[in-house]
């Protein structure tokens, strides 16, 4: 608007700064979105297969990784894993992701030091059944996706409780946590004193 451009400059500027709000956003959502993609063919093998869940659970309570591995592998292939981890109350995934997220891990657990080598086949498997409809939104909904990233960034609990409640709609589910920069879904089942912790996380807040 003056002969020093000085209007012209400014919208540059704010054109790169949103650029560079957006883009940890964007890797974000995508991290999310990776994670989604790679599990839910287990979830639904779990879902599927009384077999295949009984002997996850069994891998998991006895931290055999390498049955685990095995028995992952069965579903998602050579998809690259950064680890794969066992704390014989619950299992972890750790996915890898372009710098400077590095990994997003996903799992479910019993919260640790409250019981040794326990690790319910059913539970794990209801939980599964429970939480498709919300990793299935997540692949299909950038949008759905991108609210979540949100609400974990300006840790707004109400607003993921209502977005994960949208898709899982069990009675079970007791509680819907941010941590860790990521999502804590408690389920609670009749058969069990424990809470299970349906996971995704990363460890560290860029």
């Amino acid at each position: 608007m003056n002969r020093y451009g000085t209007s012209k400059r400014l919208v540059k500027f704010q054109r790169k700064a949103n650029l560079h709000v957006a883009k940890p956003i964007q890797q974000r959502v995508y991290a999310i979105r990776k994670v989604a993609t790679v599990m839910l063919p287990f979830y639904r093998k779990l879902v599927s297969s009384r077999t295949y869940s009984v002997q996850w659970a069994k891998a998991v309570r006895e931290a055999d990784i390498a049955r685990m591995n095995k028995l992952l592998r069965s579903v998602i292939g050579s998809e690259p894993l950064s680890a794969l981890a066992s704390n014989g109350v619950g299992w972890f995934v750790d996915l890898p992701l372009p710098k400077p997220l590095l990994v997003i891990t996903n799992g479910t657990t019993i919260r640790p030091g409250q019981v040794q080598f326990t690790f319910s086949s059913t539970i794990n498997r209801a939980i599964a059944k429970a939480v498709i409809p919300l990793y299935r939104e997540i692949i299909c909904n950038p949008s759905y996706a991108a609210l979540i990233v949100k609400a974990i960034n300006t840790q707004n609990e109400t607003l993921l409780n209502h977005l994960i409640r949208s898709t899982v709609t069990s009675r079970r589910l007791v509680s819907v946590q941010i941590d860790f920069s990521g999502f804590f879904l408690g389920f609670k089942y009749p058969t069990s004193k424990y809470v299970y912790l349906n996971e995704v996380f990363r460890e560290y807040v860029m």
